[in-house]
């Protein structure tokens, strides 16, 4: 689930910043600014009724500016609008809880999604066959 959400991610960042500008990064490696690097900082489950229960999903989304604070705040602004709601394929997720700094050059973008999710169950077989003896009343009643 949490490569879908980077996809998601991705695909909502593409929208504004093109590839051929601004590369995305989801493993540690060296950077060339203007880039952004995106990565899970926290999971968690919460249990609901039954096999269902909430995943809560974290992600920062840091921008290593090119041109200082300032091109850092307007990413800020531009990331608050294209990461509140992202794809999943046909699903849709809104993000809860944005919130972002500055420092040193760096924006440091964080987004909570949270997911109602349900745990697979084995298929059981609850009755593979049945026998039913008796007969119908022949005078209606």
């Amino acid at each position: 689930m949490i490569s879908k959400l980077m996809t998601g991610i991705e695909h909502a960042i593409r929208k504004e910043f093109p590839e051929t500008t601004y590369k995305i990064y989801t493993e540690t490696t060296e950077y060339d600014s203007p880039c952004f690097f995106i990565r899970c900082i926290s999971q968690s489950r919460n249990a609901k009724l039954g096999e269902r229960f909430m995943l809560n999903t974290s992600f920062e989304v840091q921008y290593f500016s090119g041109r200082g604070n300032n091109e850092c705040w307007e990413v800020a602004e531009k990331l608050r609008e294209l990461l509140d709601v992202i794809s999943l394929g046909e699903d849709l997720v809104q993000g809860r809880n944005g919130n972002y700094r500055v420092d040193s050059g760096v924006l440091h973008f964080v987004m909570d999604y949270n997911l109602p999710m349900m745990r697979e169950q084995d298929a059981v077989d609850l009755m593979e066959e049945v026998t039913v003896y008796g007969k119908a009343r022949e005078s209606g009643k």
